[in-house]
């Protein structure tokens, strides 16, 4: 799992460029994965939006997914997703179904936890939002 915390970005596929890019470097993803999730979007909207201030982009594990693992970007002014203000994007790569599931019904219980989400929110810290995690 990774984790940033950076200030502001000029739109929301800036803010999932900046979390593939780091899913790259930590070879979970290919390059082309992020193209996936951009053409997911085109085609069905904002349903990665799937709380106030989340996002959970992701795309198939053939579009270029290498191996399960997380990046969880914080952004410390929201940004506008489709009309959905987003400041935390949990962009999700898996391997195959089961641990795609997995992973989403782990971010579901913290999504539920209105003090989890309060605290990663309000965090500019990473090892704190690491924490909560």
């Amino acid at each position: 799992m990774i984790v940033k915390v950076i200030d502001e970005v000029k739109n929301y596929e800036e803010a999932i460029k900046l979390s593939c890019d780091e899913l790259v470097k930590n070879g979970s993803i290919e390059d082309r994965y992020y193209d996936a999730i951009l053409s997911k979007i085109e085609e069905f909207g904002a349903y990665f939006c799937i709380a106030d201030h989340i996002a959970m982009p992701h795309a198939r594990p053939e579009d270029g997914a290498l191996k399960t693992d997380l990046c969880v970007l914080k952004l410390n002014k929201e940004v506008d997703f489709l009309g959905k203000p987003i400041k935390i994007f949990f962009t999700i790569t898996a391997v195959d179904s089961s641990s795609h599931i997995e992973t989403i019904k782990k971010l579901a219980e913290i999504c539920m936890n209105k003090e989890k989400v309060e605290k990663i929110l309000n965090s500019n810290n990473e090892k704190e939002i690491m924490e909560v995690m």
